[in-house]
């Protein structure tokens, strides 16, 4: 079963940096999950939540996707529970992806749209930025990256990449926003990753992942149920 570090190491735990990605690295994760928002002037960066204040510091909250490139550089990412390890940039798609392809990980790049109206413009910035890269690496991130969303619109721009879609229950149309995208595979919430929602997805020759795994136990039920990967926050599983 693909085991993929959700965040590189951890919610929490130098969570989205590179930093974090090498502490998933060096206990063995051969696949690392990350977040990634444009800052207002178009900059595909690495995080997570809406807001700053929580993983970096910040004079105020402000909303992730109003801030420039120049202010997010200015940002550095703090451990919650380990103040004595702080300092840790947070950093951009590019260099996620340098990171990556150097020490041959694979990726989940989950996107994530902050509104409707920036959510194809997200895509077609992750797209560019793999366009960017010279053929035999983009040739590598079409065969083993993944790209995922619960804004389904960022995805477009990705088509004819590894699509996988995101959602905490399985909903009834799942199958036609599927089709419509060509999605290889769906990701779903381990509280929705129930043995019926699993048939159906099955059924359709799709992938399915389960996120967010940290119990060995729920890991062993999810693989004999036929679940081909789990993202989880711990360092061993």
């Amino acid at each position: 079963m693909e085991l993929w570090a959700h965040r590189g190491s951890g919610k929490g735990e130098l969570e989205n940096t590179l930093k974090g990605f090498d502490i998933a690295r060096n206990a063995g994760f051969k696949a690392v999950e990350f977040d990634v928002m444009l800052t207002a002037d178009g900059t595909p960066m690495i995080h997570h939540d809406w807001v700053m204040g929580r993983c970096a510091r910040s004079v105020d909250p402000a909303m992730a996707a109003t801030d420039s490139l120049t202010r997010f550089n200015s940002l550095r990412a703090r451990d919650l529970r380990h103040y004595a390890v702080q300092g840790e940039p947070i950093p951009s798609l590019a260099q996620t992806i340098e990171f990556c392809l150097t020490h041959g990980m694979r990726a989940n790049v989950e996107l994530k749209a902050t509104h409707p109206a920036n959510a194809i413009a997200l895509g077609k910035a992750v797209r560019a930025a793999i366009e960017a890269l010279p053929l035999e690496q983009q040739q590598h991130v079409a065969r083993h990256w993944v790209f995922s969303s619960f804004y389904h619109a960022s995805l477009l721009p990705l088509q004819g990449f590894d699509i996988a879609l995101l959602y905490e229950q399985l909903p009834d149309n799942w199958a036609l926003h599927a089709d419509a995208l060509a999605a290889t595979a769906i990701h779903l919430h381990w509280r929705g990753a129930d043995p019926t929602a699993l048939r159906r997805i099955h059924t359709t020759g799709r992938v399915v992942r389960v996120y967010t795994v940290n119990d060995p136990e729920q890991a062993k039920t999810l693989q004999a149920l036929g679940v081909k990967g789990l993202f989880t926050d711990r360092m061993t599983l």
